[in-house]
Formats: C-alpha cells, sequence, structure tokens
C-alpha cells in the first residue's frame, strides 16, 4: 500500500497558524474572564479562533489518499471513502485537488495532494498520485495486479 500526505511544510505551516490561533483564542478566554464589558464578544471571537484552529489542524493531520492492490481510499477530513479500482475512470490533477472520475459519472476531490500553485508550485505530488491511481487502474481492468 502507498499513502500519500500533504507535503510537510503544508503541514507545518498549518499547525503554526493553528498554535497561534490556539493562543490567541486562550488569551482572549483570560481577558474576557477579567473584563467587565464586551465579555460576550469577547468569548464569540475566541471561540471562532479555537474552532478555526481545529480545522487548521485537520487539514494538517487528517488528510491522505491511499492506492491498494484493489482501491482508493480517499480521506479528505473526517471520513474515508474506498473507491474500488474497477470503478476508477480517469484521474487528473485540479486546481488544489486530485479529480477521479468514476465510470458511474461521480467523481471522488483527493484534497491530500492538490495543486498549491499559489503557495509553492513543487509542493504538490498531485501528478504522481494522479499517474499511480490511472495506471494501478488500468491494469486492475486489464486483468493484472497492479505494480508496486
Amino acid at each position: 500500500m502507498r499513502t500519500w500526505r500533504p507535503h510537510r511544510l503544508l503541514r507545518w505551516f498549518h499547525t503554526a497558524l493553528a498554535v497561534c490561533g490556539l493562543v490567541a483564542g486562550a488569551a482572549l478566554l483570560a481577558l474576557a474572564a477579567t473584563a467587565d464589558e464586551g465579555v460576550g464578544q469577547l468569548y464569540g471571537m475566541a471561540g471562532v479562533l479555537i474552532v478555526f484552529s481545529g480545522y487548521l489542524l485537520l487539514l494538517a493531520f487528517n488528510r491522505r489518499v491511499s492506492l491498494t492492490d484493489d482501491e482508493v481510499v480517499v480521506r479528505n477530513l473526517v471520513a474515508d471513502r474506498h473507491i474500488s479500482l474497477t470503478e476508477v475512470a480517469s484521474a487528473a490533477p485540479g486546481h488544489g485537488a486530485v479529480d477521479i472520475r468514476l465510470t458511474d459519472g461521480s467523481r471522488a476531490r483527493v484534497m491530500a495532494v492538490g495543486t498549491y500553485h499559489w503557495l509553492a508550485p513543487g509542493l504538490s505530488r498531485a501528478d504522481e498520485v494522479s499517474r499511480a491511481v490511472k495506471t494501478a487502474a488500468g491494469q486492475v481492468r486489464a486483468g493484472g495486479a497492479p505494480a508496486r
């Protein structure tokens, strides 16, 4: 089984932003505990920062795509999607994700290895993942086992 995750630099970036958000949220909570006025607004801002930090940590550590001998397992944020290689019609890198087209006309987006042209064009492994998925799907349809 082969697994791809977001690039390490991107995970560090998301983690650093999340830590800053958590620190700022904790500071706002401490300020709200000692303030006399505007307490509701401070709690609201702290809540938003903490929830956003949690989302950034999900982006950093919970996205991946795995290619096995008979399926592709896509985990974008919180749920796994198991796609049989016999159902894969095509795979191509798109903006922000790899798009896997299925034989029934639907598609699956792989956010873990999207193209990040705005951040650093060399960080994406979208071409590698789409090529590996297409190759494995073609080999399964042809009746052979995918090469490792």
